[in-house]
């Protein structure tokens, strides 16, 4: 099985300090914006700044699924805001993986 790493999230305590940061040292832009939340587009994948202000932000490694069937049947499933859907799963040493999947509506959004 191949897979892509869809995005890496973690955690800042304050979004705009952080979002200012990699704008400028790592050309990051941003993609979308929340109240708890900032995606940036780096030039091989995706980078989220999760506020760790907020009881539900949690580090994790975002991994790319093309098709809605490919999302694991099991783990935390979520409709995000975005219109994307994740399923959170830990690996066997406790890390959160997010199996991501776009639709057509999520893929105009962020773009």
């Amino acid at each position: 099985m191949s897979s892509t790493v869809d995005h890496i999230a973690i955690l800042v305590d304050d979004l705009e300090i952080a979002t200012k940061w990699y704008i400028d040292k790592i050309g990051g832009v941003v993609t979308h914006k929340q109240d708890n939340y900032v995606r940036l587009k780096l030039k091989n994948t995706n980078l989220a700044l999760l506020s760790n202000n907020f009881v539900t932000s949690k580090p994790h490694v975002g991994i790319l699924c093309e098709k809605l069937e490919d999302l694991p049947q099991i783990g935390s499933k979520v409709q995000h805001r975005d219109g994307t859907t994740g399923v959170y799963v830990k690996d066997p040493f406790g890390n959160d993986i997010e199996f991501i999947y776009y639709s057509e509506q999520s893929k105009n959004f962020l773009n």
